[in-house]
């Protein structure tokens, strides 16, 4: 009888004869989910060399198990992360692949989220970024409602303007869209102040008051990873940097500390005010990639949001760091 190789034996000791004999039982188990008994009959052994021969076929990477976890929420670090975060809610999941999967993949569990919880006749507001852009890609048939755009707009990609991302989520919801055509930067406080009494403008700044649920970026300025960061004049940037931002949310700049920071920078900008944001009953962040995780601990210690959707890495970061500072 041909001998199964010796436990402990090393990768340069298994010959060929037994490494196809190794490969075998891994195919009967692994994929014709045969028995260890059924295995042993037909290679001539006992199952408990059956079972020596799949732990070897791992070891010397003959069968690599990997669990598609892509997706999956993890409750426990959901939980962890809203109670550290003061939060109302929190959603975590798993992702993989480079940047943008993970932002598709976080903007996928956003859409799943809002499809379940949203009600029919809520006022959902909207704020834009690229994971924004992915959740729209992805989003289900939604109730009836009316969906109100929260900031003008910045930067020159079409597909990520809030105009678009507001025209997507009417078509998914069937509801009135109000958008709102005016950059979300001004060259002063005046002209943004006029630009608000424009009729159209005016309009769906007043709906402001009726929102039910916000669904919001958050910018990253330390370390940068903001579109509103890049879209902003590097000499007025710098300057915001140099006062102490590390975080927006809508045109509201905040301190590490929760702190808002230039609220004349704010008066220059048409979009969703602190207040505002505040008065809604649910303020859902959508954020991904560990490069955040000091923006949205930031602006949750603002109490500008009350729940957040995002990645494990950005999760376990805004935890490691807490523990540190402790």
């Amino acid at each position: 009888m041909e001998q199964t190789p010796r436990r402990g034996q090393a990768e340069g000791e298994v010959t060929t004869a037994e490494r196809s004999r190794i490969l075998t039982a891994a195919r009967l188990f692994y994929l014709e989910d045969r028995s260890k008994i059924e295995i042993a009959d037909r290679l001539g052994v006992s199952r408990f060399k059956v079972a020596r021969m799949l732990e070897l076929a791992k070891s010397l990477g003959l069968v690599t198990i990997t669990l598609n976890d892509q997706g999956v929420i993890d409750e426990e670090l959901s939980a962890q992360l809203a109670e550290h975060l003061g939060l109302k809610e929190a959603v975590v999941i798993e992702t993989h692949g480079d940047d943008d999967d993970v932002r598709h993949q976080v903007g996928t569990a956003a859409a799943e989220l809002l499809s379940t919880t949203l009600a029919d006749g809520e006022v959902l507001g909207m704020s834009w970024g690229r994971t924004l852009s992915a959740m729209t890609e992805s989003l289900p048939s939604l109730p009836p409602m009316s969906i109100v755009q929260l900031t003008g707009a910045a930067g020159s990609n079409l597909y990520q303007s809030p105009v678009e991302l507001v025209r997507k989520v009417a078509q998914s919801s069937g509801g009135s869209a109000h958008p709102i055509f005016a950059p979300l930067v001004i060259g002063n406080a005046e002209i943004a102040a006029a630009l608000r009494q424009q009729t159209e403008i005016a309009r769906a700044l007043e709906l402001f008051h009726d929102i039910t649920t916000a669904v919001m970026s958050i910018g990253s300025w330390a370390p940068p990873e903001s579109q509103l960061f890049e879209s902003v004049h590097p000499e007025d940037r710098e300057a915001l940097v140099a006062r102490g931002v590390v975080a927006e949310i809508a045109a509201t700049l905040v301190a590490a500390d929760g702190s808002e920071i230039a609220p004349d920078f704010a008066d220059r900008c048409i979009a969703v005010t602190s207040d505002q944001l505040r008065r809604i009953p649910r303020v859902l962040a959508v954020a991904a990639g560990a490069r955040k995780a000091l923006a949205v601990a930031s602006v949750a210690r603002a109490g500008l949001i009350s729940g957040v959707v995002t990645d494990r890495a950005l999760a376990t970061r805004v935890l490691d760091e807490h523990e540190r500072a402790a």
